[in-house]
């Protein structure tokens, strides 16, 4: 006798990232040889946890009501200034201008997310995802009520398959009547993967097109990574500059993370930014989304709005060098695994930046138990084992690229 509702009765984890990473940590403990390179967090080149400074000090700063007490639930005006100005940094005007911006606080990204599916997707409509994704967003999916279709992201070049972006969001709008999509960029969740300018100028025109006849088109745009891009932190932003382009059925909904910007992945703070063509679906954002940010988590940390509100006014700059340098690490990390990876023959997917590099194999679950043996824990994901730059030193580089190549 069960007595879950029926939708209760389907819901079961898979390949749980957090319960793997937990396993591998015990493993290390025990036997320091062991690389751990399942969860996405940051460690330094001493294997040590990487805390960023700046936001020791905000932390450290601020008082008992400034860190306890409830906030509002759509976040305090300055917490979502500084938002602004960092995610938008030299277009906010014109951003401000051009478009109509709101930002509720959320805990975390998945917060984010969470409340985007739950909002602009009618119970059992599908939300289409790359093949190659983070997959808890199929889990998010369904705790909505929703349901999911993938579009192969590489073409047989390796590069942004716009043919299967188009064909697919022209069958849901067909087959539902709205689209909502999912895009981490750049530094993509599993690959490392970043798109291009010309790559955003045709997922723009596309969903421009299919909404021309007022199809209503959600994008879902994870920037989780978007301050690792080895481009930079302004060049990183050129491409979003393109949703001012959206005509307007077409909203943008830009998913924030202050784990991965800020290192406060348990502190769960982040931000669901609207970016909409007209007040109206502004409008509708704010009413909707706060509704369900206060009837799920009442409220999203203030500990974590203030910390981030500090460090990104009063410690910006010793904040950016810190980001610089964490940036960097990746990048090195990133530079030894790819040329270590020719060197043994290792064929992995497209990858520019990044926490994680993917690895194609047959039977990745095999494979990720094969590799336990050896003092390598990875995650098995569909298809391929994801590798985590982030959280293993150079000489783990190394040792895993030949670790891995020996196996498969």
């Amino acid at each position: 006798m069960s007595v879950l509702s029926s939708l209760g009765r389907t819901k079961h984890s898979e390949g749980n990232a957090l319960e793997i990473g937990a396993e591998a940590r015990k493993a290390k403990a025990l036997d320091n040889s062991v690389i751990d390179a399942t969860i996405g967090m940051l460690y330094d080149e001493d294997g040590k946890f990487y805390t960023f400074k700046t936001v020791e000090k905000a932390s450290q700063n601020l008082s008992g009501k400034e860190k306890y007490s409830y906030g509002s639930t759509g976040g305090s005006k300055e917490f979502k200034e500084a938002i602004y100005s960092h995610v938008f940094r030299q277009y906010l005007d014109e951003f401000k201008e051009n478009t109509k911006l709101a930002l509720i606080a959320t805990p975390g990204g998945t917060g984010a997310i969470s409340n985007t599916f739950a909002n602009y997707l009618e119970y059992g409509q599908k939300v289409l995802l790359p093949d190659y994704m983070w997959t808890n967003y199929t889990q998010i999916a369904k705790e909505a009520g929703c349901s999911y279709e993938t579009f192969e992201l590489f073409d047989e070049l390796g590069q942004f398959n716009l043919s299967s972006f188009k064909e697919h969001i022209n069958a849901l709008k067909k087959e539902q009547g709205r689209v909502v999509v999912v895009l981490n960029d750049p530094c993509e969740n599993p690959t490392g993967y970043s798109m291009s300018f010309s790559d955003w100028i045709g997922v723009v025109d596309s969903l421009n097109d299919v909404s021309r006849d007022s199809t209503p088109v959600v994008l879902v745009y994870d920037m989780a990574y978007i301050d690792y891009d080895k481009r930079g932190f302004d060049s990183s932003r050129n491409n979003i500059r393109l949703f001012e382009k959206f005509n307007d059925s077409v909203l943008t909904i830009m998913c924030f993370s202050g784990s991965k910007t800020l290192g406060l992945y348990g502190l769960r703070i982040g931000a669901q930014i609207c970016v909409a063509q007209t007040e109206e679906i502004r409008n509708e954002f704010i009413e909707a989304n706060e509704f369900s940010a206060r009837g799920l988590w009442s409220g999203s940390s203030t500990l974590g709005q203030n910390i981030i509100t500090s460090v990104l006014t009063t410690y910006k700059d010793e904040f950016a060098e810190e980001l610089e340098f964490a940036r960097k690490l990746l990048i090195d990390r990133a530079n030894l695994f790819i040329e270590e990876a020719k060197k043994n023959n290792l064929y992995h997917l497209p990858y520019n930046c990044g926490f994680f590099v993917t690895i194609p194999c047959n039977n990745p679950q095999a494979v990720a138990e094969e590799l336990k043996k050896k003092g390598l824990y990875i995650l098995p994901i569909k298809g391929a084992i994801r590798l985590t730059l982030s959280s293993i030193t150079l000489s783990e580089v190394k040792r895993a690229v030949e670790i891995i190549a020996k196996t498969i």
